[in-house]
């Protein structure tokens, strides 16, 4: 239950920043001048959809006890599988519909949106393998 109470968190982290990502990037493609407004938007964003996954990591790890290894697989892929899903989708939205005169706000915007994304797998990543037993 622990290791899948840590994948679920990723899944719903990773899904609310890419909606967020995506609604914001949309906005810097038609007018980049504004680029400082939709990463404060996108902040707001990602910080409202890691609220959940943050409360349920804190409660996976007060409850949690030493799982085999053989256990931890399929909810280790499971975030595996999100992390790279949010890198070649955020890759992916870089690269369509953007203007020469874009390609600085959108990549920069790109890498701040791959660096949260990452992060919730992440941590749910290293509490899996140091509750291994």
């Amino acid at each position: 239950m622990f290791a899948y109470l840590l994948a679920v968190a990723a899944v719903i982290a990773v899904t609310g920043i890419i909606i967020a990502f995506k609604i914001n990037l949309d906005k810097i493609k038609r007018d980049p001048e504004q680029m400082g407004k939709a990463q404060s938007n996108f902040f707001i964003g990602a910080a409202i959809s890691e609220s959940i996954p943050i409360i349920m990591i804190v409660f996976a790890l007060i409850n949690a006890e030493p799982v085999p290894m053989e256990d931890l697989y399929v909810p280790a892929g499971i975030v595996m599988i999100m992390m790279v899903f949010a890198a070649i989708f955020i890759f992916l939205q870089r690269s369509v519909d953007v203007e020469e005169d874009q390609k600085q706000a959108v990549t920069s915007f790109s890498f701040i949106a791959l660096g949260i994304a990452n992060a919730i797998p992440l941590i749910a990543l290293v509490f899996m393998f140091i509750n291994a037993a």
